[in-house]
């Protein structure tokens, strides 16, 4: 049995209980657990972010009415694919094992076409239950976003870059980002009220192949306990944690960026956030387009047959 990061008591309770994570799973020392997780989710958007654009993915006037349809059918277990890729932060796997890439990610093949010449059960949607389906194109979208994340973001402006004294100061700026996305995602989530819902309801079954049984649920867990109750985000605390700075710093950092004030300017981040947005968006409706139209899916995939004729 894989060794993972969740409580092993949380894993059979999981296992035997009909209601995961409910009141038979609550107690204090799961919550903390669940307050861990977002430190482990290190170099790409998180959930709140992806949370945000899923909902752009499925609201894009692009995207054909039949696949809309399809997805929405199983809403609920759409948005949850859309953040389930990060449940390596739960089982401390090997992230190549969820994510599909290395850092750098390359050209060709893309995560998407990996994961599932890999996992070919989940090639194929139609033969899928509607609700798995619609995880597994949430799941895909995820890995796109994550992808055009490291190239038009991380690598340019932090992993490649010379701007930085020391590997700790890129890390703070780049979290430090991160939590202003963060939040703004977190801002617009809430003008909703239907999104713990629809994830409370959701109840893989086996859904990843390559995760431990019971690791899906927890991750559930976490996203709703997120999303019902503010005072259980605690991002920033948990990167101050991890990098060994103070909260104090970061929110300094964070406050800095924002205002346009911090020393040294990191010139064209601003304009590359926005491309890394529209690319994303644009190649998961492909992505998407891809996935969906599988009776007529080339062997080879759409980063070599190129994506803009799905």
């Amino acid at each position: 049995m894989r060794q993972t990061g969740v409580h092993p008591t949380y894993l059979a309770c999981v296992r035997d209980s009909q209601l995961p994570g409910r009141s038979k799973c609550d107690s204090p020392i799961f919550s903390l657990a669940l307050a861990q997780v977002a430190g482990r989710i290190a170099v790409v958007p998180t959930p709140f972010q992806h949370l945000v654009y899923a909902m752009r993915v499925i609201k894009s006037s692009e995207l054909p009415d039949s696949i809309r349809e399809h997805i929405m059918e199983a809403s609920g277990a759409y948005l949850l694919g859309t953040t389930a890729v990060d449940v390596q932060s739960v089982t401390q796997q090997p992230r190549i094992e969820t994510h599909f890439y290395h850092l750098p990610p390359p050209e060709c093949p893309r995560a998407v076409e990996t994961m599932l010449a890999l996992y070919p059960g989940l090639a194929d949607p139609y033969v899928l239950s509607p609700e798995y389906a619609a995880f597994v194109s949430g799941y895909l979208i995820h890995l796109v976003w994550d992808e055009v994340w490291a190239w038009k973001v991380f690598i340019p402006f932090y992993y490649s870059s010379g701007l930085w004294t020391d590997r700790r100061t890129r890390s703070v700026h780049h979290n430090a980002l991160r939590v202003l996305l963060d939040r703004d995602a977190e801002r617009e989530l809430r003008k909703g009220t239907t999104l713990t819902a629809l994830l409370r309801e959701v109840a893989p079954d086996h859904w990843l192949p390559f995760v431990e049984e019971g690791a899906l649920q927890y991750w559930r867990d976490w996203v709703v306990t997120q999303l019902a109750d503010p005072q259980a985000v605690q991002t920033v605390q948990v990167f101050a944690e991890r990098m060994g700075v103070t909260v104090a710093h970061l929110e300094a950092v964070a406050q800095a960026i924002s205002a346009g004030t911090y020393d040294p300017p990191v010139p064209g981040l601003e304009e590359a956030i926005i491309q890394f947005e529209s690319q994303a968006l644009a190649e998961s409706l492909s992505y998407l387009l891809w996935y969906w139209r599988f009776k007529e899916r080339l062997e080879i995939g759409p980063c070599v047959a190129g994506i803009s004729k799905y």
